[in-house]
């Protein structure tokens, strides 16, 4: 079944990011991370080079348009105002204010991070309504408990 997790107050966005999209990698999952717009895209991409001196997460920036890689493992990062139709398998973490059950093929996990900004949190309790209607598992990680 569909799962959607929401990580909310969320104070460093990127950071936590980088350290949830290498945990995901780890696990022997490919990853998709869809964000507002190219701008943010080039930040996390500079981000996953350097959060980390000692390992290495390779990802690579995609154009949604062209065909999604059919073999190995990846780490993708993308954004557009047309969601792609991708591998139910693949986990997508989504830091752009879209509704991936209304995706041409939904992901069966979603990931979803909101920082403290209360314009974020409004859109987030939105999406929450909309992937719940939708049928998705709920899940929810108040990020101010773990510090």
């Amino acid at each position: 079944m569909a799962t959607t997790t929401f990580y909310t107050h969320l104070s460093d966005i990127l950071s936590f990011t980088c350290r949830l999209t290498q945990k995901v990698f780890k696990s022997g999952l490919s990853v998709l991370i869809w964000l507002e717009d190219a701008g943010k895209v080039n930040k996390l991409d500079h981000a996953l080079w350097s959060f980390n001196a000692t390992s290495f997460l390779p990802h690579e920036i995609w154009p949604h348009l062209q065909p999604l890689p059919v073999e190995g493992q990846w780490v993708l990062l993308s954004y557009g105002n047309d969601l792609p139709a991708i591998k139910n398998d693949w986990v997508v973490i989504n830091l752009a204010d879209v509704y991936w059950s209304e995706a041409p093929q939904r992901p069966e996990r979603v990931l979803e991070l909101v920082a403290n900004d209360l314009d974020e949190v409004a859109m987030a309790r939105q999406r929450f309504r909309t992937y719940k209607e939708a049928g998705f598992v709920i899940e929810h990680h108040d990020m101010r408990k773990e510090k």
